[in-house]
């Protein structure tokens, strides 16, 4: 009995949600702006809180606006600045990222359901 209930909370170890709560984050000119940390070890995010999509890129050591590439969520070289014009932001959308992420969560249930 005891094994069973181990596997079971176990079980719920293996997809750990982000941090929900809002942060206050800075840009490469130390301006603020708020925003929330999205996803899981399959794929995570950072979302503004204008509904912007944020990755960090290690790189160039900023913040930027993230794009889908192959199939991979990637920074588009594109910095995010506190007061950028929308006009130069890529229209990449919180919906388009979560289809991404439930595919890439899909996935490695499969991987995982596969015999070796």
């Amino acid at each position: 009995m005891n094994y069973i209930l181990l596997l079971v909370f176990t079980s719920f170890l293996f997809a750990a949600p982000a941090f929900q709560n809002n942060v206050i984050l800075r840009d490469s000119h130390s301006d603020p702006f708020y925003a929330q940390l999205k996803g899981d070890e399959y794929l995570n995010w950072f979302e503004s809180d204008t509904g912007e999509i944020l990755l960090f890129n290690k790189q160039n050591k900023r913040y930027e606006y993230a794009r889908i590439v192959n199939g991979a969520l990637v920074p588009s070289g594109i910095e995010k600045r506190a007061h950028t014009n929308k006009r130069s932001r890529p229209n990449l959308t919180a919906k388009e990222v979560r289809k991404l992420w439930k595919e890439r969560r899909e996935k490695a249930l499969q991987r995982r359901k596969m015999p070796r």
